[in-house]
């Protein structure tokens, strides 16, 4: 039986926001007494009047990305957020662009570009968080804000959390990159970079990512973690055991260290060190049903061996020893077993744990548990 390594965890970090300040702008008195007490449609009214009689008074238009910024944060529920953004968001941008072009460099281009920005990254969270909206909404917004500040990295943390929380991962990799080059000293973003080298199928590249955190970092629990799975995933099995083996003693109560280190010993034929590993596991985290499906297997990959060696030998009590040492690591495999199909979360993880137990079953001669099992298991008892 091959084993299972723990899926990886995701988990949004949400950016810190900074918004402009309101502007000082001269004979907009009005629509700013409007903006001040949150009555955005009026203190719009006034600032279109402004603009009607000198399309370009840059404090009026300012102002509006100020009004539009203040609104959209006023917003209760996502679904008014998104509405707002799909109504506002690309004329609020273009007004930032149009400051810039008359005022390039000033003040008021800086406030506009920062309530724009803002708003752009803000309005990106806002869905990246929403698990029921598709994350790939937020991508246009988070594409804006990147443009509008290119040396901020939150709008290229958020946008590479978007493209995860997609399954998009190897899109992830270059906004990720980008953040993580921008501020060496983070080490959130030096581990959500490698995290997204792993999950787009480049472990090797991971490794080289994940080693450089470590050492900038090396009390952080999540990038350690994220680097034994990279060794995992690379094939470079002595770095994972040997970092493995100094992670379960630093932090022994871990159930997913725990876990992969089982996970790990198991796949290289370590099936006693296997059982050690996963049954703490499966102590410390009673609901997991792979670390119980793992356990299952390293006893019963454990039975298998044994009985290899007693084909192999001709000594008959030898043999004979071999085989009921072979038939007590059967029987251990199966409670793991059966709590791993207590467990199993959807149909396909239940057959493949009843399929462990219809083999165990078999090889035990129970044939009537093996009958019990064997629908379940999609397997044929004639």
């Amino acid at each position: 039986m091959r084993p299972r390594f723990s899926p990886l965890p995701f988990a949004l970090l949400l950016a810190v926001l900074v918004g402009a300040g309101c502007t000082a702008a001269s004979g907009l008195g009005e629509a700013q007494a409007n903006l001040i007490t949150g009555e955005y449609d009026l203190a719009l009214s006034s600032i279109d009047e402004a603009l009607a009689v000198n399309p370009d008074n840059v404090d009026a238009l300012v102002l509006r990305t100020e009004v539009y910024r203040r609104q959209y944060e006023d917003l209760s529920t996502d679904a008014e957020k998104q509405a707002f953004l799909a109504q506002n968001f690309d004329g609020m941008l273009e007004t930032a662009r149009r400051v810039e072009t008359l005022a390039p460099g000033s003040d008021q281009s800086r406030d506009a570009r920062l309530n724009t920005w803002a708003t752009a990254v803000n309005g990106g969270n806002d869905i990246v968080r929403n698990e029921a909206t598709d994350a790939t909404m937020a991508v246009p917004y988070l594409e804006a804000a990147n443009q509008l500040m290119p040396d901020s990295t939150q709008g290229y943390l958020t946008l590479g959390l978007a493209y995860l929380r997609a399954g998009e991962a190897a899109q992830a990799v270059t906004p990720l990159e980008r953040a993580s080059a921008l501020d060496a000293d983070d080490s959130v973003l030096a581990y959500y970079y490698g995290r997204a080298l792993l999950l787009a199928d480049r472990p090797s590249d991971a490794v080289t990512v994940l080693e450089a955190a470590q050492a900038r970092f090396p009390d952080d629990a999540d990038i350690e973690t994220m680097l034994l799975n990279a060794y995992t995933r690379s094939g470079q099995t002595d770095q994972a055991t040997a970092r493995y083996a100094a992670a379960v003693q630093s932090q022994p109560d871990d159930p997913t260290i725990r876990y992969n280190y089982g996970a790990l010993l198991l796949q290289s034929g370590d099936f006693d060190g296997a059982v050690v590993q996963l049954q703490e596991a499966t102590r410390l985290a009673p609901d997991n049903a792979d670390a119980f499906y793992n356990l299952g297997a390293a006893y019963q990959n454990k039975a298998a061996q044994l009985n290899t060696q007693a084909n192999d030998t001709e000594d008959t009590a030898a043999a004979s020893a071999l085989i009921q040492e072979r038939n007590q690591n059967l029987e251990l495999a199966l409670e793991p077993l059966n709590q791993a199909r207590t467990l199993a979360g959807d149909a396909a993880d239940e057959q493949s744990f009843c399929e462990a137990l219809f083999r165990v079953y078999t090889q035990l001669n129970r044939i009537d548990d093996a009958t019990e099992v064997s629908e379940c298991a999609g397997m044929s008892m004639n």
